[in-house]
């Protein structure tokens, strides 16, 4: 199962009182928009204002439709390769350092940006928009699940592993601080928070993963 966005209805699910992570740390979630035409967020590390936060975004309005992973919108890297629409894909997103953050698709196609950035001060996780307030959010169109994000930097090799179907808990489950497997119930399986569903997204089926 996944959970399924409509942009149009401003989407999102929001889990409160995340502590700020330091670098390094990585976000990863399976996908499946429905469009290649908009920038839309898959995931954010935000504060209430949005002013610090670390997003992974769907670059459906850039050229070449990358996957793009940034801090409060500096320091961007993109996939070599695009997304496509109406199939399920992998993103995951390293933020290394204040000097290295790296990007992935489907296991591959990676990009390292060393642009140096500011660590931001976040308290919230955002699955599929990039602000709590809603403005300029860059709501999902599509579906997204298997929700994980880990206070570590994972290697090329395990991130490959994710892409290929293995669920979050069976990759460094030492690290792993947040998973949503987004199976109906909204349910943060490792430190325990309330998921709410904000404006109504609703269940979807998913391709069978790796338990």
């Amino acid at each position: 199962m996944a959970y399924s966005f409509t942009a149009a209805s401003s989407q999102y699910l929001r889990a409160t009182s995340f502590a700020s992570l330091s670098f390094p740390f990585t976000i990863a979630c399976q996908f499946n928009p429905n469009n290649i035409t908009q920038n839309m967020v898959l995931a954010a590390l935000s504060d209430a204002t949005g002013a610090n936060r670390c997003v992974m975004v769907l670059g459906g309005a850039l050229t070449g439709d990358p996957i793009r992973i940034d801090v409060g919108g500096g320091g961007t890297a993109d996939t070599t390769t695009g997304f496509s629409s109406n199939t399920w894909q992998h993103a995951c997103g390293v933020w290394n350092s204040t000097l290295s953050r790296t990007v992935y698709l489907n296991g591959g196609s990676s990009a390292t940006s060393s642009v140096s950035v500011v660590q931001p001060n976040t308290d919230r996780v955002l699955i599929g928009m990039r602000t709590s307030g809603g403005v300029n959010g860059l709501f999902m169109d599509g579906q997204i699940a298997e929700f994980g994000i880990w206070n570590a930097a994972l290697t090329a090799a395990e991130i490959a592993s994710l892409a290929k179907g293995m669920t979050c808990d069976k990759i460094r489950p030492q690290n792993l601080v947040f998973y949503a497997p987004l199976v109906r119930d909204l349910i943060d399986q490792k430190g325990g928070l309330t998921i709410t569903n904000n404006n109504g997204a609703t269940v979807a089926n998913h391709p069978r993963v790796y338990a």
